[in-house]
């Protein structure tokens, strides 16, 4: 009795320590705190999904294949399981900094295995709470589906997940052992997530390859043919390309026959769900018994061992330029780091690389239902100008979001912020240093997008490439001198972990406000310039962004005194 008591206290500070709610339960009412700034980012995310879950919807419902949402439903749901649960066995179940000392705690290494596993299981339910969910209950709404669909497809949703996760943990321990060969930490974990990311993504990604997809009905012979069957004809060359992607995951079809017409079939399906689920748990367990403990020992053990090294006082005594050993300390934070250089640099360039791909495979597609549409027309008024050129540019803006690394710059070191005003470099100086890893990151983003477009869009002339990259360039100073800002001005320095710092940052909300800003602004200056011509537009443009950042340096070397004043 008393080690079950100690079980479900382990288990129930493992959870709390997952879930940091102060900011949004209010301690005094218990109820929800309506001025924090992470409750009204969650609101924002759910409004944001419900809207596309809606337009979507109504889209499918337009042309009569409402239940192909389902389908997207689940390849992008289970998408989202796999890529968290990859980085969660690593970070949670393998490497997380409280096994240590849950080692000498007198429970078993199976109950702290299941413990960790429920705590890895629960942080991926709070996900689908915010990004699965409401999509599913719009759809409900939306085809008047009755009580049943909605207890179903959340019995469904958490099965799926289930199986997903413990395959995928499944394939991590054994991905895991393999390479236990590598002696750098830092090198072990990055190797093994880069594994796992082709073994999961790879084969998605040939599925939405153009040159692979075939329609799913015979080529329409007749030249006479509707604008409307042509474009349900591209349109089913999309869904091949969903359904061969949902082929590799085997639970896709048993979730969508449980929700498409609700009777008892769904019970079955369900019960077939249920049965693969626990056959997974079983054989994760069975696997988990005879190598967990033995894993975090090695882990514990090879890691940590100190290795003498002959140190060369000579190298080590050079003096080195104070703004060069800056940077170099900065970057070495970041690429040093597992958790930062997972969320900053590896999240950022796999997001890049998935959206680059999808686009290259998908817009062939839209483009050749446009041809069809149009009878072959299109190219014939087709022109380049300023509402084109913005579009571009607030494409790569939306994409700066996916990068934070400026909003952390100095929320990443904590308590030891307050260092900064002690080192001999002035804060001018100290703020352009600690905004060169975003700026470069973004830098990367940029020229992907426009080389993405320039190979998609040959015939747009070198010369405006040139041009949005000057411009881009510019938003990206802007951009990172922002962020930088409000990390300055509201720094959170009091945090338990990495995670924390990255995770429960209200900041975060002030970067999608500042991205909407300026995408505005953007619009704004298209419709002012509309009658005038596109080089006249552009020059416009660089103009404003230029004085915009000549004006932030000013303001930067005048104040650069007082721009760290926060820090304490």
């Amino acid at each position: 009795m008393m080690k079950n008591k100690i079980n479900f206290s382990l288990l129930k500070t493992m959870l709390k320590n997952s879930y940091d709610t102060d900011n949004i339960i209010d301690k005094n009412t218990k109820k929800l705190n309506k001025k924090s700034i992470r409750v009204w980012l969650i609101i924002l995310v759910c409004t944001i999904i419900i809207y596309v879950s809606y337009m979507t919807i109504n889209a499918l419902k337009e042309i009569g294949i409402s239940e192909f949402f389902l389908k997207i439903f689940f390849l992008l749901l289970q998408i989202l399981v796999m890529f968290q649960t990859m980085l969660l066995v690593i970070s949670v179940i393998y490497f997380s900094k409280d096994i240590e000392n849950y080692l000498y705690l007198p429970i078993s290494s199976m109950k702290l295995f299941i413990n960790k596993f429920i705590v890895m299981m629960s942080i991926i339910f709070g996900s689908e709470i915010l990004m699965a969910l409401p999509s599913i209950f719009i759809y409900g709404v939306l085809t008047l589906q009755n009580i049943w669909f909605y207890i179903i497809s959340l019995i469904v949703t958490i099965l799926v997940s289930i199986f997903l996760s413990t395959v995928v943990s499944i394939i991590m321990i054994f991905i895991m052992r393999i390479c236990r060969f590598i002696k750098s930490k830092f090198l072990y974990q990055n190797i093994v997530i880069l594994i796992m990311t082709l073994i999961i993504f790879i084969p998605i990604s040939n599925s939405f390859n153009i040159n692979n997809v075939q329609p799913m009905e015979n080529e329409i012979q007749n030249e006479n043919i509707n604008n409307e069957a042509k474009a349900r004809q591209e349109l089913e060359t999309i869904a091949l390309a969903v359904n061969n992607s949902n082929k590799y995951f085997i639970v896709t079809e048993l979730g969508v026959n449980a929700l498409t017409d609700i009777d008892y079939h769904s019970i079955i399906y369900v019960l077939e769900l249920l049965g693969m689920d626990l056959l997974a748990i079983l054989v994760f367990l069975v696997i988990g018994k005879f190598t967990y403990i033995k894993d975090i020992l090695w882990n514990l053990s090879i890691f940590d061992r100190k290795k003498n090294k002959n140190i060369i006082l000579e190298g080590k005594c050079k003096a080195k330029n104070k703004e060069y050993a800056y940077l170099r300390n900065e970057i070495n934070s970041i690429l040093k780091n597992p958790t930062y250089l997972m969320h900053y640099i590896y999240n950022v360039l796999i997001v890049l690389a998935m959206v680059i791909l999808i686009t290259i495979s998908i817009f062939p597609v839209f483009l050749q239902a446009l041809i069809d549409a149009s009878g072959g027309e299109i190219f014939n008024d087709l022109t380049f100008d300023f509402s084109e050129f913005s579009l571009i540019i607030g494409i790569i803006e939306v994409m700066f979001i996916i990068s934070s690394l400026s909003l952390t710059a100095i929320s990443r070191y904590g308590k030891n912020a307050i260092f900064f005003k002690y080192i001999p470099i002035k804060f001018k100086t100290q703020f352009k240093l600690k905004n060169i890893p975003q700026i470069f990151i973004n830098t990367i983003i940029t020229i992907s997008i426009l080389g993405t477009i320039h190979y998609l869009i040959p015939g747009i002339n070198n010369a405006y490439i040139l041009s949005m990259l000057v411009v881009a360039m510019l938003l990206n100073i802007i951009n990172s001198n922002i962020l930088l800002f409000i990390d300055l001005l509201k720094p959170r320095l009091n945090y338990e972990n990495e995670i924390s710092v990255i995770k429960q940052n209200d900041n975060k909300l002030f970067q999608y406000i500042l991205t909407t800003v300026i995408c505005l602004f953007i619009w704004y200056l298209k419709e002012v310039t509309k009658e005038l011509s596109l080089d006249l537009s552009i020059l416009i443009e660089v103009i404003i962004f230029t004085l915009i950042v000549v004006g932030m340096e000013i303001f930067i070397n005048k104040r650069g005194d007082k721009l760290f004043k926060n820090i304490n």
